[in-house]
């Protein structure tokens, strides 16, 4: 029977290397597994996280648009707005000029209400500065306020000034 012995000895040892050759593939096959899920998981988590950054990106970006929109309307707006008043005072230059015919056609009506000095708003800074001589200071004063709440010419303002104090 020592062949019979030896034949088992053969079948275990082969059972044996058998058992050790499917272990190292199962264990191989196992962390195999193992990186193939961490890299999956990497993808996933890589995927996810770019995703976010991009929706964050894309929200900076659309609030950025909104801010913008928001100054562009109110620039659109401002120029609206301003078209709008030189539309009107276009408009109302007509009207302005038939006022000042029917304040000059009525009975007792002047050009000048009282003014000092005739045709005021046609006349230049040295035109003005040459009539303030013949001027009182009360006439000087009225002249003065018109001046500054009108045209506002600081040169003829000056002028204006400087008669007011030396008839003071």
């Amino acid at each position: 029977m020592p062949s019979k012995d030896k034949a088992y000895d053969a079948v275990e040892r082969l059972a044996r290397t058998a058992q050790g050759s499917y272990e190292t593939v199962i264990d191989h096959t196992v962390a195999l597994q193992e990186r193939n899920m961490e890299f999956a998981r990497g993808v996933f988590e890589a995927t996810a996280r770019e995703y976010r950054e991009r929706a964050e990106a894309n929200r900076t970006m659309a609030r950025e648009l909104v801010e913008r929109a928001e100054e562009q309307r109110g620039a659109v707006r401002a120029v609206v707005e301003e078209s709008f008043d030189a539309y009107r005072n276009v408009l109302r230059v007509p009207l302005s000029y038939y006022e000042e015919g029917l304040r000059r056609a009525a009975p007792g009506g002047d050009a000048n209400d009282g003014f000092p000095i005739p045709n005021y708003d046609d006349l230049t800074v040295d035109e003005v500065s040459d009539k303030l001589e013949s001027l009182s200071p009360k006439d000087v004063e009225k002249v003065r306020a018109y001046e500054k709440r009108h045209k506002d010419r600081e040169t003829l303002l000056a002028r204006i000034d400087r008669k007011a104090k030396a008839t003071s």
